[in-house]
């Protein structure tokens, strides 16, 4: 009688393509910035120089002399989405106000979207975007992680699928003081960036009607179509996202970015299709890893078994969001330890917020303790 073969014995092992892999290598795979549409406005976003503090002045006369300019907007006359701050929360948006881009003179983190140029060509908006003058109040931006560490707070309530860290067991100060053979460590683990292949991009196609077919860069469509519903207050089967492939995203991609909003934003005010691509630069204004200060304590026996754990971890996070990742709950479970202690706290500190990056909370966590 022969072996029964299950469906993952014939896979395993085995070379197997990529569904989407020889459209990618072609260059016959379309991402969101390479779709076109008649009338097709290109937007072009003026990112703030200054890392905390408030538009004073913004001109924007001379830019609007360049030829194909046909609108600029700024927070001084841009059209006005939902009021309630719930209505910006995507679907997996972690606690406290998102970004309204546009919407007040505040300057949150260096990057932040300050004006949108549109114009009739991607030529035109980028010249036009250099001509932009503005003027800042400055605050002292607050960004060193360490320095504001004896400001660290709980985090005020759990994202979808994180969980606080579990309650003690055992006794871990007093089982590490008494250890045998003791170890202590400071650990900082660096904000690292996605840069996937495909820059975020948005392309709005002006149906007619209200009607919109969005193509955008993400990695949930339904995310990003729900976002646009409630932001701008538009039937859900008015509006159409569509992602037939995805140039990387590694989690910068699951909540909507601020291109959407204001390419969509712009579409609906002008009844006009509208792109707007974000430069390799202002990727950096997106989504990260954030920067985590960690503390390992480990108590173990003469033949090296342990006998305390004490992992403490704090993280930042931007002032208007409460980011927050599972870091330091696999220590509890990764080794036999009979007196387990974890904390984990947060930083608000003038950057953007971070993002969900590939196993997100669990590699930071654990490259500390291993």
């Amino acid at each position: 009688m022969s072996a029964q073969i299950y469906p993952f014995e014939r896979h395993v092992g085995r070379p197997t393509n990529r569904v989407d892999g020889p459209a990618k290598v072609t260059g016959r795979a379309r991402y969101a910035a390479e779709y076109d549409a008649p009338d097709l406005l290109h937007g072009v976003v003026l990112s703030s120089t200054v890392a905390r503090g408030r538009v004073r002045a913004i001109d924007t006369a001379e830019a609007r002399s360049i030829s194909g300019v046909v609108e600029i907007y700024t927070h001084e006359n841009s059209p006005r989405s939902a009021r309630s701050s719930q209505a910006y929360h995507d679907q997996v948006a972690p606690p406290g106000t998102p970004l309204r881009p546009l919407q007040s003179d505040e300057v949150p983190f260096n990057g932040a979207p300050v004006a949108l140029v549109l114009a009739e060509t991607l030529e035109a908006a980028r010249a036009a975007a250099a001509l932009v003058r503005v003027e800042y109040r400055t605050e002292a931006p607050e960004t060193d992680l360490a320095a504001k560490r004896g400001a660290s707070y709980e985090p005020p309530k759990k994202r979808d699928g994180i969980k606080p860290p579990p309650k003690p067991r055992g006794d871990a100060p007093g089982a590490f003081a008494a250890a045998p053979v003791r170890h202590y460590g400071e650990y900082s683990h660096a904000i690292e960036h996605h840069n996937p292949m495909e820059p975020h991009a948005s392309t709005v196609i002006w149906e007619g009607d209200g009607r919109l077919t969005v193509y955008d860069k993400v990695q949930g469509s339904q995310n990003s179509q729900a976002y646009l519903a409630s932001v701008f207050g538009l039937p859900e089967d008015s509006v159409r996202v569509m992602n037939p492939y995805v140039g990387g995203a590694f989690g910068s991609g699951l909540r909507p970015q601020y291109q959407l909003y204001l390419a969509t934003m712009a579409a609906l005010a002008l009844k006009r299709s509208v792109k707007v691509a974000l430069t390799r630069s202002q990727m950096w204004t997106l989504g990260y890893r954030p920067h985590t200060l960690q503390t390992v304590k480990l108590g173990a026996d003469s033949d090296g078994a342990l006998l305390a754990l004490e992992h403490d971890a704090v993280a930042g996070t931007s002032r208007y969001e409460d980011y927050q990742e599972n870091v330091v709950n696999w220590s509890g479970f990764l080794y036999g330890c009979p007196n387990v202690a974890l904390g984990y706290e947060l930083v608000k500190v003038d950057t953007p917020t971070p993002a969900d990056m590939r196993a997100p909370g669990a590699v930071t966590g654990v490259f500390a303790l291993e």
